[in-house]
């Protein structure tokens, strides 16, 4: 599963003027998105998993979820009650050179509210990938924990991304719309190195800040705050044909190694957070 690109710059420059398996219960309740979730795991489902194959797409990043390999069309629910904050299709798809550009298929993300919250985590997002094409539920849609959402996609179809069967599931720490740390310690490190392009002859270099700048914008600032810039968090998929919008930077099947801080593995957050029910 491919990582989405760096986020579309809306405006070139303007004038210068965190939980785990240890936790406190919370009242949320969760359940596993499958039955037979544990035995598809094959083991501890990869989480954390430094990827080192000579050839696959991935080498040197890390596996940010659990894969869990079940059969397709094995029905897919909503771990906790919540929002759905993301429905939509990311194409896998090749070049004019017959390279494969590995995006995530059919994906639904549900953001939970933590009631209480848990060591200033307020929110958690749960991320199904590699769903079929029958997706139960649209952006915005209020769910249960237990709600049918989906199913798990036919094997290497374009409906889940050309992966084998399986579904990819993972949770990510705090709301869907944030700036995500690993996206800003990329930021920083491109405009202390590279700069940061703000038109065809100028860079931004140096040490830079990062701030929300209204719902889905960040406003990049240099230390002497003379260069500004504005980048969007809506990134689209690198799909020619198809391109959904979605804050996803965070979202990610394979990050570098800080990233693997920013999510929680799965199966030992829900055993921890298991309803009683």
């Amino acid at each position: 599963m491919g990582a989405p690109r760096l986020l579309v710059i809306l405006a070139l420059s303007l004038p210068a003027p965190a939980g785990g398996a240890d936790a406190p219960a919370s009242r949320t309740a969760f359940g596993l998105p499958c039955e037979a979730y544990a035995r598809g795991l094959r083991g501890k489902g990869n989480f954390g998993v430094h990827v080192t194959a000579a050839g696959s797409p991935f080498t040197g990043s890390y596996h940010l979820a659990e894969d869990v390999w079940l059969p397709a069309r094995t029905v897919v629910r909503s771990v906790a009650d919540g929002v759905v904050r993301y429905s939509d299709f990311s194409p896998t798809w090749s070049d004019d050179r017959g390279r494969m550009h590995w995006n995530l298929g059919n994906v639904i993300v549900i953001e939970h509210p933590l009631e209480p919250a848990e060591d200033g985590l307020s929110e958690v997002c749960s991320f199904y990938v590699h769903l079929s094409s029958d997706r139960k539920v649209a952006a915005g849609d209020k769910v249960k924990r237990g709600q049918v959402i989906g199913a798990i996609g036919a094997d290497r179809s374009e409906e889940n991304g050309r992966y084998p069967a399986h579904l990819h599931f993972g949770l990510h720490k705090g709301p869907y719309v944030q700036i995500p740390p690993a996206w800003k310690r990329r930021l920083q490190e491109e405009a202390r190195t590279t700069g940061i392009p703000l038109g065809p002859e100028r860079v931004l270099r140096g040490e830079i800040a990062v701030e929300r700048h209204g719902e889905t914008d960040v406003l990049v600032t240099s230390k002497d705050g003379k260069e500004k810039m504005i980048l969007s968090l809506l990134v689209g998929s690198t799909s020619p044909g198809y391109k959904p919008r979605d804050i996803m930077a965070w979202c990610e099947g394979y990050g570098d190694k800080g990233t693997v801080d920013e999510w929680l593995r799965p199966s030992a957050w829900i055993e921890a957070h298991r309803a009683k029910d």
